[in-house]
This record gives C-alpha cells, structure tokens and sequence, in this order.
C-alpha cells in the first residue's frame, strides 16, 4: 500500500528566513529545513506560482510517469515550451526535479522531488489541500 505522504507550503517572511539561515550558518547546522517543506513569502506569492497547469502537470507526472518533458506535454495536450517552462519553475521551487535521461537529444525527465501525493498549504487560519491523485 502507498504511503500518502504530503508536501506542505508555509510562509515566511524574507527578513524571517534569513535570521533563521544565519542563525543556522552561524550554529553550522546541515539543514534548516524539511525536505517535504516549500516556503513561500506570502500567500499572495504562492497563488501567483501554483497555477493549475502547475498542478496538472505535478498529477500527469504521478499518474503517467512521463520519461521527458515533450511527452509530459503531449499527455497534457499543451505546447512543448510552456511545459517546459512550467517545469523549470516547479524544479527552482523544489516540487520536481529533472533527470538527465541520458539520451543524444538532451532531454530531461520529470520527477516529483520526493514520494508526494498531496500539497498541504498551512495558511495562518486554515489548512487547505491539493490531492493529486484526484487532480489527475
């Protein structure tokens, strides 16, 4: 059985994040964060990013395992370069990552970044949720 395991986006404030990472370089502590966590400056910041072809794209590579990101664009019926470039900002973010395939053409293949199946956004009063699995 598939652990269903989450991503969580918070949000933190820049002056905020790097009091912490100084702190952190200071202390030399390896990590100063979760790998299944995603920050963002504000809420109006993360709404701005996650489009729902974001999401689409995040359900398509969970659900049809694409070995490039031309195939991930044929399945999501949409062109090669807003693909391409949706995916890009999903692996500057942290959500994906792309592998080399090794191939003559260069082509990269899409990952998630970790084994997740839901996007958890912990907003200061409410909690709301992106399931993937139901997206796809």
């Amino acid at each position: 059985m598939k652990r269903n395991r989450s991503l969580y986006i918070q949000f933190e404030k820049w002056a905020a994040f790097k009091a912490r990472t100084q702190t952190a370089l200071k202390t030399r502590q390896v990590s100063i964060g979760e790998k299944s966590v995603v920050l963002f400056n504000s809420v109006v910041d993360y709404q701005k990013f996650m489009t729902e072809q974001k999401i689409a794209i995040l359900a398509a590579i969970i659900s049809q395992r694409p070995s490039s990101i031309y195939q991930l664009a044929q399945v999501l019926e949409r062109d090669f370069g807003n693909v391409q470039r949706d995916c890009t900002a999903l692996e500057a973010m942290g959500f994906i990552v792309l592998e080399k395939t090794g191939g003559k053409n260069g082509s990269k293949a899409p990952k998630l970044a970790f084994d997740y199946r839901r996007i958890v956004i912990k907003m200061p009063k409410v909690t709301y949720c992106h399931d993937l699995d139901l997206a796809a």
